[in-house]
């Protein structure tokens, strides 16, 4: 997976993925959202043949740091997938 930090703060980050599938980042925003302090967070897909995937998160960084809020929604997302895979098995 190729991304690069675009603008970094305690209270923003901005992203960019490239040649990435669009679902995973929606999932990783869809859990950002449920964080206490997170104001916003989004994805834009710039055009569907670059695949280029900008992700905003916007945060009160009093209670959560933008980067913070993005680490833990990808642990959960971690957690959830493997919690998925279980189930998958023991059909």
């Amino acid at each position: 997976m190729e991304i690069r930090i675009i603008r970094v703060r305690d209270d923003f980050l901005e992203l960019e993925a490239l040649e990435e599938d669009p679902a995973f980042f929606d999932s990783l925003s869809e859990l950002i959202q449920r964080l206490d302090g997170v104001e916003y967070a989004g994805i834009t897909i710039e055009h569907p043949l670059t695949k280029k995937i900008i992700m905003r998160v916007k945060t009160d960084p009093s209670k959560i740091k933008a980067v913070d809020a993005v680490k833990r929604s990808i642990q959960e997302l971690k957690e959830i997938s493997g919690e998925l895979r279980e189930a998958f098995e023991k059909l």
